[in-house]
């Protein structure tokens, strides 16, 4: 009798459970996060403080900071970065970086620790800074203190010092140009050092310099014939005087790479526009290009003397169209910049591979998203990141109908939809290459990109790229190399290759290689990589030099090559200044409520932060909905309730 009770009960039990955990029963748990303070130690990891190893040696920097990290991570979350001409989160201190920027440190902190419990950051630094704004601006962004540790020596020793010299990438063959030396002295008084500029091993000028004043400056301007083409280096150099021990900043080696001729072109607008200045201002950073602009109604001169033709707002009327058929007629390649100016109608008829249908007169707000499938050229590193914070354009209204062969390289945003009409684009027209912006109003890229980063590189590199492709005609040449002719020792050398079938079209199935040999006889050996259409190939950084390239690949029986060559130029930056800016280590620590002191006080600090009481854990409640049903335990009941009542049955003889 029992067992039929008990196997009633379970049942009982088991079925009733069912049903109530089938009504979703939700339980509410709580619990507590602890988050410990993060202290932020960043180590300046630049060759200013490898010139001041003698007085700091670099072992004892490493182990001071490895002590502040071992006494500080008890009760903090410590962190350490190392700093120079970026951010890195490491602990391995080489001392080599090329520039110093002190603000990124505190830019990098906020980004990485925004809404966390940042409690301090310490920073080993000499003070100097050679890249970026002012960092006691952007410590007092933070909001907590900043402990410094003063490195290098304040003391001014005698120093004569090749501060700049100031000159052109590119020059032109037949034309004179010129270098602008900047001389700067310490503690010289009464000194003469000679100023000499060598091409290769060749003298070529010399001045005697008279130093009057402890602190002297003066500007030599030095004019140099461009006799024949080619990538020249010129070595300029200041005599050591006599006491100076700092000689790294007395000689400097720079590249000038003299070509035939510059390239034309023409901005030509249907009224005055900022996008114009913009434009103009990109344009003229590139010493290759020689810019011209006029309004359309003004136009004077031959346009076949152009290598490319910006047509800002056109075609708006009968002239603009008879000068654009004059383009299209020799050939000649062409940016159109839509705008409210535009008639849509007589722009369709330009054959640049898209149409637009509209019967309303009316522009659009439009934001721009990357075509990944993109493949013409490069795109400027960390763009998608930039482009995110564009503003929008003002995009004709209406619907977009690809009619050509057309490669987008940005597309429309409208509001947070996504859509596939082009915004920036490129198609081929009678043989010269053409490209569309589908919207005016550039110029505040370039502003709101200053306002977030203090520079618009990356805006002003992408409009470079798009006329540096646009302004090279088709030619016969089957595969082609684009590149950099000089960068610095910072840049990564970026290459991109075009090869095209016998049919004219771009393809990437045979393999590319290339040799890039320095002006000593090493060589470089690498394979590019394939986008969708074409190839890529980073080969990273390089040293200061004279380099040239050879590229080859196969198709076939046929061997199709492209050479160049193109110059690294160093950096003088961290050798020009070397006396510590403590004055600039104690105001941040002053303005943030943090304290300065030397290397070895550290201990200061750490027992500074350890006695600070605004620098303690935060506590986080979390509430918790959880359906029963989810609950592993729940589950086990079941099984163990329909389990014991199969097995009493069993072992009953009942079935």
């Amino acid at each position: 009798a029992w067992v039929r009770k008990l196997l009633a009960a379970l049942r009982f039990v088991t079925v009733s459970l069912l049903c109530f955990f089938l009504l979703s029963p939700f339980i509410k748990s709580s619990f507590r996060e602890v988050e410990k303070p993060t202290v932020v130690i960043a180590v300046d990891n630049s060759q200013s403080v490898k010139n001041d190893s003698l007085r700091v040696p670099q072992s004892v920097i490493a182990s001071k900071v490895n002590e502040a990290k071992m006494a500080l991570s008890e009760k903090f979350d410590v962190k350490v970065l190392s700093f120079g001409e970026t951010v890195r989160e490491n602990s391995n201190f080489n001392f080599n970086e090329k520039l110093t920027n002190i603000s990124e440190v505190f830019n990098e902190t906020q980004t990485l620790y925004s809404g966390r419990n940042l409690g301090a950051v310490i920073l080993f630094s000499d003070g100097i800074f050679n890249a970026g704004s002012n960092p006691v601006y952007r410590s007092a962004a933070l909001k907590v203190p900043v402990y410094t540790v003063a490195l290098g020596d304040t003391v001014v020793n005698k120093d004569v010092i090749l501060a700049d010299v100031a000159h052109n990438k590119v020059a032109y063959l037949g034309n004179s140009f010129p270098l602008e030396v900047k001389i700067n002295t310490r503690q010289a008084s009464g000194e003469n050092t000679l100023l000499t500029v060598k091409e290769d091993s060749i003298l070529i000028f010399s001045r005697n310099v008279s130093i009057s004043g402890s602190q002297f400056h003066l500007n030599v301007p030095v004019f140099i014939d461009s006799k024949s083409k080619g990538i020249h280096r010129y070595t300029v150099s200041l005599s050591q005087v006599n006491g100076e021990k700092n000689v790294k900043n007395n000689s400097a080696e720079v590249y000038v790479d003299v070509k035939e001729g510059k390239q034309k072109i023409l901005i030509l607008s249907h009224a005055p526009h900022p996008d114009i200045a913009a434009l103009r201002s990109i344009l003229e950073k590139n010493n290759s290009y020689e810019v011209a602009d006029s309004q359309v109604e003004n136009l004077n001169g031959n346009l076949s003397d152009y290598n490319l033709i910006i047509a800002h707002q056109l075609p708006s009327g009968s002239t603009s169209i008879g000068v654009l058929d004059r383009i299209r007629k020799n050939a000649i390649p062409v940016f159109y910049i839509l705008g409210s100016k535009t008639n849509i109608n007589d722009f369709n008829n330009q054959q640049t591979g898209v149409t637009i249908a509209s019967a309303l007169n009316k522009s659009n707000e439009v934001l721009p998203y990357v075509n990944e499938s993109f493949s013409l050229f490069t795109l400027p590193t960390d763009f998608d990141n930039t482009i995110a914070q564009y503003p929008p354009l003002y995009a004709p209204f209406g619907s977009y109908k690809i009619t050509g062969e057309v490669y987008p390289l940005l597309q429309q945003k409208i509001g947070s939809v996504k859509t596939q009409q082009p915004l920036l684009f490129f198609s081929n027209t009678n043989g010269a290459r053409t490209g569309v912006m589908a919207g005016e109003g550039l110029w505040k890229w370039r502003m709101n990109e200053f306002a977030g980063k203090n520079s618009s590189a990356i805006t002003d590199e992408l409009f470079s790229k798009v006329v540096q492709y646009l302004i090279v005609k088709e030619k016969k040449q089957r595969f082609k190399i684009a590149f950099k002719s000089n960068v610095t020792e910072s840049e990564a050398l970026i290459f991109d290759a075009e090869l095209y079938n016998d049919a004219g079209e771009l393809s990437n199935e045979p393999e590319v290689n290339m040799v890039i040999s320095s002006s000593g006889g090493r060589e470089y050996k690498y394979a590019f990589s394939r986008n969708s259409k074409t190839y890529y190939l980073n080969a990273g950084n390089f040293p200061p030099g004279r380099y040239s390239f050879k590229a080859d690949t196969k198709i076939g029986d046929k061997i199709y090559s492209d050479k160049g060559a193109f110059s690294v130029s160093g950096l003088m930056l961290e050798n020009t200044e070397t006396t510590a800016n403590h004055q600039l280590l104690f105001t941040m620590a002053k303005n943030t409520g943090g304290e300065m002191v030397s290397v070895n006080e550290t201990e200061k600090i750490i027992k500074a932060i350890t006695a600070n009481d605004s620098i303690k854990p935060v506590s986080y409640y979390h509430n918790k909905l959880t359906e029963l049903i989810e609950l592993k335990w729940v589950l086990g009941l079941l099984v163990f309730l329909l389990s014991l009542e199969w097995f009493l049955r069993k072992r009953s003889g009942a079935y």
